[in-house]
C-alpha cells in the first residue's frame, strides 16, 4: 500500500487506511502466529522518523519494554526509527506521551517527536487542533495545519555562553541551552564536511555535561534569518536528519551570539524547520512538515 498523497487530504487517507487495516486485523484467527498484534504508524517529521502507538489501553509498559522499543528502532532488525512514541491518557491535557530513544533511554522532550505525535493525535481522532499534550510533567501545545505542525515550547532555560570548551581551530563556541533537552551549539564556516560523529561523541560525553550528557549541534550562519545545522543526538548516538529541539537551540544561541532575527529557517539534512521566538524567549515555536511513511502491525511485547 503506497503512502498518501501529500496535502490536506493526508489525514483523511490516513483514517481510511487505518479502517482497512483494523478490518484486516479482525480476520486473523485466534491463536495465529500474528496475534496478539499492535498497530503502529511510522511518521517522518522533517526526516526524524518515529514509530507511534496509541497506547491509551496500556499494552506497552515503557518501564518493562524498553528493550522491545530499542529493537523496534533498529534499522536492520526492527522497523527502524529515531524513537518510539507511546500516546497515553492524561488528566491535565488532551493526552500524554512517552518517547523512548533507540538506546532504551527516555527523552524528556523531542521537538520533531512532538510535532509527529500531534499529527498522529489529530489523524486518529484522539484530539483536535489546537491541542495540548503532556510529556515528563510539562504541558506543550500544538496546531496541526494539514501536514504542517507547529509546536509551542515551554520557555527554555537560560543560555550559558562562556563554557570555553571548544578547542578545534575550525569551530567556535556558541553555548549551551536546555530547550526541553540539553544542547551544546558550535559554529562552523561550513558544516558539510565535518566529522560530526567524532565531534558529537567528544562533546556529548564531555565532563562539563555530566552525568546526563548533551546533544551536539554544529551551525553555519547563512544570513540573519537562515541557518544550516547538523546534529548528533543523545539517545540515538548518531547523526539524525533533523532535531527540533536542536533547531530551537541553534536559533536562540545564534540570536544571542550573532544577532539572528525571528523567524529563523533552519536547514537540516531532512528539510527545513522554522523557529519563532519573542525577545523575552517566553514564546518559542517550532514548525515543519510531518508525513506518514507507512503503518502496520507488530507482535506485542511479552
Amino acid at each position: 500500500m503506497g503512502p498518501p498523497r501529500p496535502g490536506l487530504c493526508a489525514a483523511r487517507q490516513f483514517g481510511q487506511m487505518k479502517d482497512r487495516m483494523d478490518q484486516d486485523a479482525q480476520l486473523q484467527p485466534a491463536g495465529s502466529p500474528s496475534t496478539p498484534r499492535l498497530r503502529f504508524v511510522k511518521l517522518s517529521a522533517t526526516g526524524n522518523d518515529f514509530v507511534v502507538f496509541d497506547n491509551r489501553a496500556g499494552q506497552v509498559d515503557h518501564h518493562r519494554h524498553r528493550e522491545w522499543c530499542s529493537w523496534l528502532c533498529h534499522r536492520r532488525l526492527g522497523v527502524g526509527a529515531d524513537g518510539v512514541i507511546l500516546v497515553q491518557r492524561s488528566s491535565v491535557a488532551d493526552f500524554s506521551y512517552v518517547h523512548i530513544n533507540p538506546d532504551g533511554s527516555l527523552a524528556e522532550m523531542c521537538g520533531n517527536g512532538s510535532r509527529a505525535v500531534a499529527f498522529f493525535a489529530q489523524a486518529e481522532g484522539i484530539a483536535h487542533s489546537p491541542l495540548r499534550f503532556e510529556i515528563c510533567g510539562q504541558i506543550y501545545s500544538a496546531r496541526v495545519q494539514g501536514t504542517r505542525v507547529i509546536t509551542t515550547f515551554v520557555p527554555p532555560g537560560p543560555p550559558r555562553l562562556d563554557l570555553g570548551l571548544a578547542d578545534e581551530p575550525f569551530l567556535s563556541e556558541g553555548g549551551f541551552i536546555d530547550t526541553g533537552v540539553p544542547h551544546y551549539v558550535l559554529f562552523a564556516e561550513d558544516v558539510q564536511g565535518l566529522d560530526l560523529l567524532a565531534l558529537g561523541r567528544k562533546y556529548r560525553y564531555h565532563p562539563a555535561f555530566a552525568p546526563k550528557g548533551t546533544n551536539v549541534d554544529v551551525v553555519q550562519v547563512l544570513d540573519p534569518h537562515r541557518l544550516r545545522m547538523r546534529t548528533y543526538e543523545r539517545g540515538v548516538e548518531d547523526e539524525t536528519l533533523a532535531s527540533g529541539t536542536g533547531a530551537v537551540a541553534a536559533a536562540i544561541i545564534t540570536h544571542k551570539r550573532r544577532g539572528c532575527i525571528s523567524p529563523v529557517t533552519v536547514h537540516v539534512p531532512g528539510g527545513e524547520l522554522e523557529v519563532g521566538f519573542d525577545q523575552t524567549l517566553h514564546t518559542v515555536t517550532l514548525a515543519g512538515e510531518v508525513g506518514m511513511v507507512y503503518e502496520g502491525f507488530v507482535r506485542a511485547p511479552q
